[in-house]
């Protein structure tokens, strides 16, 4: 796209300035003025109805129906309205037909000379008014106006109703409340050409004052401030191309001045770091250099990162990432909830199956618990052929660790019988063995060391872990049995089923356990 001159944005900003400032006050002055105009020609419509209406009450209160339908005759040429009409209450134009002149005559009774010439005069009606503005003026005894368009022209239209006063029910009777509505129609398009030319006159005129105003600013602009940029915008062109010796004028004091001062300093300061940079240029290669280098070296430390951490659990890697010292790893007495699981009938399946297929289905369906057990903050902290031992600790936003590591058994026997049905074809199905417990164990690092060197892991030790263990020999396949501690921390959210106290190896008091009953099968427990 071609490239917009300073002088060119600058015309182009002052006049949208001008169009908005000075155009929007001369829209809003005509606007004005048109309001003005037309609310004074309405007033003016207003005023003539009223005069029309007078005279025709005048003439009905005479109680000559002819002479009344002369006076209308005479008010529809004299006056300057385009449209005027009497109208019953049903809608009827008045002082065509007999209808009235017949009622009158039953009621106060006319001159036998009235009603021929009433005859006479007859015709018929013209078109029946149902407007709204004929109706509103009926229930409202008020006159109503309206602005509508007939024929291409715009009429300010008055409903007038004239009201059934007591003197004059002698004729019409009382039983309601307007005689008659009369229709004034006077047209706007003399008013509204009125103001097509005052508006056209306004508008000339303020497209010639900014016209003027904006030839005017622009070349005063011109001349301020285009050209001085001009010469400061051909001195740093110079200076980009290499020539520090480039100075741009400096003719005035004000801030283009100021600008040309501050840019001439800046060359003469630019020529002094060129030398500097060059003799740097060196320095910065061999910098740069070795900066590949340790690059190199830390993504090679990162990919060792990404790959160890796959043998670390979450708890390790949060305590290293909090303190890298790992002053954190060391044994603790900590409040957990473990669950020990592993498959049953393992062993018969170790005859059914190679080895090499026995490994995928054990590796297929542990690797689906591993997702649904860090989801519940679980920690997989030790795996022996088929068994797994998780560990459920407090953590700050996370619900309660017992509640944790049951979510997580369901979750997992779940997902067990829907790999059951995935891999009907492939697998033979699968049950579990799930313990829990819940209490104190010692959490942490255990160093082992010997001639070829050390190792550390991380696990939990002590009775809770041994007990959780023992829960899971005990459950059949597919139970999850947990212990009294478990049971009081879940009660309020898991149905439990009481199997009493049992007494399990190398624990000395029998345990009262509990069966966690799974959803969907609450309404058979009593």
């Amino acid at each position: 796209m071609p490239r917009a001159s300073l002088a060119v944005k600058i015309s182009v900003l002052i006049v949208v300035v001008l169009i908005l400032g000075f155009g929007v006050s001369t829209i809003s002055t005509i606007r004005r003025e048109s309001d003005l105009l037309v609310e004074q020609s309405k007033t003016s419509a207003r005023r003539l109805t009223a005069t029309l209406v007078a005279s025709i009450e005048g003439a009905m209160l005479q109680e000559r129906p002819d002479v009344t339908r002369v006076v209308v005759q005479e008010l529809k040429t004299s006056t300057p309205v385009e449209g005027l009409a009497i109208f019953r209450r049903n809608g009827v134009e008045a002082f065509t037909d007999l209808t009235t002149a017949m009622e009158v005559n039953k009621n106060a009774g006319l001159a036998k000379d009235v009603m021929e010439n009433i005859k006479k005069m007859a015709r018929a009606p013209g078109e029946k008014a149902s407007s709204p503005e004929f109706t509103r003026a009926l229930e409202t005894l008020k006159t109503q106006e309206t602005l509508e368009t007939r024929d291409g022209a715009t009429y300010f239209t008055l409903h007038h109703p004239i009201v059934n006063q007591e003197r004059c029910q002698g004729c019409h009777g009382s039983d309601h409340k307007v005689r008659a509505v009369v229709r004034v129609a006077t047209s706007m398009e003399p008013v509204f050409a009125e103001v097509r030319r005052h508006r056209n006159r306004q508008l000339g005129m303020g497209l010639l004052t900014i016209v003027a105003a904006a030839g005017v600013l622009t070349i005063a602009m011109r001349r301020v401030v285009v050209r001085p940029i001009g010469q400061l915008s051909s001195a740093a062109r110079r200076v980009g191309a290499g020539d520090f010796e480039a100075r741009a004028p400096v003719d005035t004091r004000d801030e283009l001045g100021e600008l040309g001062a501050a840019f001439n300093d800046m060359t003469a300061r630019l020529a002094t770091a060129r030398e500097e940079l060059q003799g740097k240029n060196s320095e910065l290669a061999t910098a740069l250099q070795n900066l590949q280098e340790s690059r190199e070296r830390l993504e090679l430390l990162e990919q060792l990162k990404g790959e160890l951490s796959k043998f670390v659990p979450e708890a390790v890697k949060r305590l290293l990432e909090q303190n890298p010292n790992a002053t954190e790893l060391e044994k603790k007495n900590v409040e957990v909830s473990v669950l020990f699981l592993d498959i049953a009938g393992y062993t018969k399946l170790s005859e059914q199956l190679e080895p090499r297929k026995l490994n995928q289905l054990v590796q297929t369906y542990f690797s689906s618990f591993l997702e649904l057990i860090q989801r519940q903050h679980g920690d997989i902290n030790e795996t022996a052929g088929d068994g797994l031992m998780v560990i459920f600790q407090a953590q700050p936003t996370a619900m309660d660790h017992a509640l944790n590591a049951t979510r997580a058994a369901f979750a997992i026997r779940q997902s067990t019988e829907q790999l059951n049905e995935e891999y009907g074809g492939v697998f033979p199905p699968i049950g579990l063995h799930m313990g829990i417990n819940s209490g104190d164990a010692l959490v942490g690092a255990t160093k082992i060391g010997g001639a070829a060197g050390q190792r550390w892991t991380f696990t939990a030790t002590g009775p809770t872990t041994n007990i959780a263990a023992r829960f899971a020999g005990s459950a059949q396949s597919g139970e999850i049995i947990v212990g009294p501690t478990t049971a009081e921390r879940i009660k309020g959210q898991f149905v439990l089923e009481s199997l009493g106290d049992r007494s399990f190896k190398n624990v000395s008091q029998p345990i009262h356990v509990f069966r966690v009953i799974p959803p969907g099968v609450y309404e058979k427990i009593v």
